[in-house]
């Protein structure tokens, strides 16, 4: 008998089946697989999918049958017919995993740990894990939420004792991980830096040894982080030599190093008396536009130690002389040429938006969400990038967002906007209440936010990159690397 585990996954759940035999766990996996290439083919596909969900809705004999035909007609994006039968199947098991998943929510809503404690205890009574077979990430996921407003709360033994009781090993590393980042931030560098340890020796036998086992790439993805958390709390305890140990591993586990490694790294160089070093790591993270308002401050002050006092802004830009023309060869060979979608959107003021009216112009299309972090953690840059071609007519920037997660999410958004003081031109791409898809982050194909996109004066999309690796020069550079290209167009 087989079983569904939720993995969270970047905003998203991936289900996997834990079932009595390989065979039969590749067969499920297979006819899902076949159902979603259904889901997202023609109209002719479309129905066939249809018909064969009702035929196994007629027949249905577990819970999970009602689960796959309500997943399936959400990828149809027939939302209301996937919320009725995930209502029928409430109804009909009552002490199922659709009603369990609803009401641990309280548990995950409760702020006070000993409350939330005693409500994960009452719900873990009424739903004992042994009667869900092997599944238990649903139970982690609670367990992780108790843990963690243990640690917040300073209860250090409680926090450990719920951090150490995870049980599905694929996510290990992140409920050790959760609440050693508070324990952390509370100055509990201790019993944090213990958690950290586990979920970095996990996480790297996931890379290694464990690297063909099902779902290893998900344990794996958390290592560079609990490296660099780790090395923070032995700077913290002034453990320079080993946090320089693990620093080297943390620029080993990735490429490109995140910032904030190589600005630790110097951090610990500094602290034990390499200036040099110190000096020379952040005149390379310098070079490559990687600065950030520490970084910048930190390479200050090693510059006046190395140096002198004075020159060092124009040292500084003896560092960034080269990026612009370093950026525009790297993405004159990303250049794409597809057809942009058109729309017409409603800004936060209430006004219309079409992008084929901006025809003539170069649109920099910018998919954001007030709860995305790497989103609003790109704005300064988008500022200043926009700030930089604010005399050209010509070019256009648009931040939409999308995926909200509120009912209120245009107040919201226009709130955020207003307070930080950002110039932009904001975009609400919301959810349709017919079908629950937010129509033009969809018609983009984008899967992850941040998300931007850039489109010349004919309306054809020419760049499209995702995410924020941090550092303002670069980022600049690169939206003006591909506008200057898409110029050339």
């Amino acid at each position: 008998m087989k079983k569904l585990i939720p993995i969270l996954l970047c905003g998203g759940l991936l289900t996997t089946a834990v079932t009595a035999g390989a065979q039969q766990k590749n067969n499920a996996d297979t006819l899902r697989q076949y159902y979603f290439k259904l889901a997202q083919g023609e109209d002719k596909d479309k129905a066939l999918l249809e018909t064969k969900m009702y035929a196994l809705l007629k027949q249905a004999k577990k819970e999970e049958d009602y689960i796959l035909a309500a997943n399936m007609f959400y990828a149809m994006k027939k939302n209301k017919t996937s919320d009725s039968i995930l209502v029928a199947a409430k109804k009909r098991y009552p002490m199922g995993e659709l009603v369990r998943g609803d009401e641990v929510q309280v548990v995950y809503d409760e702020k006070d740990p000993v409350k939330k404690e005693a409500l994960y205890k009452a719900w873990i009574k009424k739903f004992p894990p042994e009667k869900f077979g092997k599944e238990r990430i649903a139970y982690d996921y609670a367990r992780n939420s108790v843990a963690s407003a243990y640690a917040e709360a300073d209860n250090v033994a409680k926090a450990v004792e719920y951090a150490n009781m995870t049980e599905t090993d694929l996510w290990k590393g992140e409920g050790w991980a959760g609440p050693a980042y508070r324990l952390a931030k509370g100055k509990h560098y201790k019993e944090a830096a213990e958690l950290f340890k586990k979920a970095i020796d996990l996480s790297y036998s996931y890379r290694t040894t464990k690297k063909d086992e099902n779902g290893a790439r998900f344990a794996a993805t958390g290592y560079p982080g609990y490296l660099a958390a780790y090395v923070n709390v032995l700077f913290e305890e002034k453990q320079y030599d080993s946090a320089i140990v693990y620093i080297k591993r943390a620029i080993e586990a990735e490429t490109p190093v995140r910032p904030v490694v190589n600005e630790t790294y110097a951090k610990i160089l500094l602290a034990k008396g390499d200036d040099a070093g110190a000096f020379q790591r952040l005149s390379e993270i310098g070079a490559a536009g990687m600065l950030n308002n520490n970084s910048r401050q930190m390479l200050a002050d090693a510059y006046a130690k190395v140096r002198g006092g004075s020159g060092f802004e124009a040292y500084l830009d003896s560092l960034r002389g080269g990026l612009d023309a370093k950026m525009r060869e790297e993405f004159a060979r990303q250049i794409i040429n597809e057809k942009a979608p058109d729309f017409t959107l409603t800004d936060v003021d209430g006004n219309k938006v079409t992008l084929s009216e901006l025809k003539g112009k170069t649109v920099v299309l910018d998919f954001w969400a007030t709860w995305c972090g790497p989103c609003k953690a790109s704005f300064p840059a988008m500022k200043k990038a926009q700030e930089k071609f604010r005399n050209d007519p010509n070019v256009k920037f648009l931040f939409v967002h999308t995926w909200e997660k509120e009912a209120n999410a245009t107040a919201s958004a226009k709130k955020f906007i207003t307070q930080n003081n950002y110039p932009f031109e904001v975009l609400m791409d919301l959810k349709d209440p017919e079908t629950g898809a937010n129509k033009v982050v969809e018609s983009y194909k984008v899967s992850g936010i941040p998300t931007k996109f850039v489109i010349d004066k004919n309306g054809n999309i020419r760049f499209r990159f995702t995410g924020f690796a941090g550092g303002d020069d670069a980022a600049v550079a690169e939206v003006a690397a591909m506008i200057w290209l898409a110029n050339k167009q």
